[in-house]
This record gives structure tokens, sequence and C-alpha cells, in this order.
């Protein structure tokens, strides 16, 4: 008796622990908090990170450079927003981090942002997930590491 309450202690406490969030930072520019509870293994290739939950993607950062030959940075995210809409697809400012800017498009149940860093307009990242996390992930954009 006096080992199985021990036992049964350890199993509860195993049981509660919580999830904590994991940092990803996919370039200099950006970092994003992701709690450890949506996904079990992380793909990384060149300034792109793609998350797994049981074998299927369910969402990814991605940082892409503006093309030199855009006039003003922000334009790039004017443009990208009218190339986004559409009658099944909606756009929406995003509500992040001071020093940040950027929408999202909704398409079926997911939702894709792009965010530009103020103090670095030559890249933007591109965050999808889906659209129940999105907004939690989405508010934690921040400067990279």
């Amino acid at each position: 008796m006096k080992l199985i309450a021990p036992i049964v202690l350890t199993i509860i406490l195993t049981g509660c622990t919580s999830a904590q969030p994991i940092l990803f930072s996919p370039s200099r520019d950006y970092a994003v908090s992701i709690q450890s509870e949506l996904f079990d293994a992380v793909r990384i290739d060149k300034n792109d990170v793609t998350l797994f939950r049981d074998g299927k993607a369910i969402g990814y950062l991605r940082v892409e450079p503006i093309p030199a030959d855009v006039a003003s940075s922000p334009d790039i995210l004017k443009t990208l927003r009218s190339a986004s809409e559409s009658e099944t697809v909606k756009t929406q400012a995003l509500n992040v981090s001071s020093g940040f800017t950027g929408f999202s498009a909704k398409v079926r149940e997911y939702l894709t942002g792009y965010l530009m860093n103020d103090d670095s307009p030559d890249t933007i990242l591109i965050i999808s997930f889906p659209e129940g996390e999105f907004d939690e992930i989405s508010r934690t954009v921040s400067s990279g590491i």
C-alpha cells in the first residue's frame, strides 16, 4: 500500500505538466513562440520551419526576401493583400506586436499571415496555422534571436 500511493501521485503529476512555449526564429528579423502541445515534430529548411502533429503538417513559418524592384517595402503588403482578396478569401489587419505590421487571409480553416518587421523591411514573415491557433501564435511575433 505504501508503494502504490507514490506511484499514483507520480502518474497524476505527470499528467498535469503544462505545455511550454517554444521560440522559433527562422531568421534574425523574426521569432515566434508556439505552445509545444500543438506539434510533435519539426522540419527545418532554409528560412522555413514546418510543424507536424501525428505525421500531418499543421503549420509553417517562412521568411521571404522582398524583391529589389519593389519601390516601397510597405507596398508589398498592400499588393499581397489585394492579390489575396477574392469572393471566398477575406483579409484582415493583424493585431501584432509594436514594430510589426501585417494582415491575414483565411482559406478554409487556415489563416495565413503576412508580417513585416518595421526595422527590417527587406524580408516578410509568412505564417500559416489553423484558425483556432493562429491568433495566439501571431501575437507572439517578435524580433529574431
